[in-house]
């Protein structure tokens, strides 16, 4: 793949990435309470990472719509879409088990 079309897939990759995990960190807040609470702490790394890659993101969509990830960053190399793609992944899989460990919590307090 070119360099144009890498930056696009890894931009959108980061965007969705970062935000599967903003939803995840607004779903570990203490205000819900069928969640287990997660420490102050991490909700604020969680929520500083998915910000940082929102605007990753939105860097490699810029280069691309601008048309200008050949000659400036962010371009994307096959590595760099590799890791956009593991990040997707990674965040993906965590917010799902977010929205099962939600859904299973659901069910005990309704059956309890």
């Amino acid at each position: 793949m070119t360099i144009m079309t890498n930056t696009l897939l890894a931009g959108a990759a980061y965007v969705l990435a970062g935000i599967f995990g903003l939803i995840r960190h607004f779903m570990l807040e203490p205000k819900v309470q069928a969640m287990p609470r997660a420490p102050t702490w991490l909700l604020h790394v969680f929520f500083c990472f998915s910000a940082v890659l929102v605007y990753v993101g939105l860097r490699f969509l810029w280069a691309w719509g601008t048309n200008s990830a050949m000659t400036s960053p962010p371009g994307a190399t096959g590595m760099g879409l590799l890791m956009a793609i593991s990040l997707l992944v990674y965040k993906a899989s965590l917010l799902k088990d977010a929205t099962s460990q939600y859904r299973l919590s659901g069910e005990i307090w309704r059956h309890s």
